[in-house]
């Protein structure tokens, strides 16, 4: 998995957190954090502890909207595979 992967990836899931009618402002910023999350990580190496706190963030958010938002929850999903592909 390259970097430029999983750049593209998260692309991908930023636009469609921006498309989502989640009607939950809240939980929009929460995933954009995550993103931020995930880009910052993936650039540099951080701690294990780190890294599993940033993942179960990610399984968390895949399971909350895995029912109303499916096709957000298979984006989280491929990048969390993604991730661990990289080791993080």
């Amino acid at each position: 998995m390259s970097a430029s992967n999983l750049d593209e990836l998260l692309r991908t899931l930023r636009s469609v957190i921006r498309a989502l009618d989640i009607g939950d402002e809240e939980a929009r910023r929460r995933l954009d954090r995550l993103v931020l999350d995930i880009e910052s990580r993936s650039g540099r190496p951080g701690g294990a502890a780190a890294d599993e706190t940033l993942t179960g963030q990610l399984k968390a958010s895949v399971l909350k909207f895995e029912v109303s938002h499916p096709r957000l929850a298979a984006v989280m999903n491929d990048v969390l595979e993604k991730l661990s592909a990289m080791g993080i």
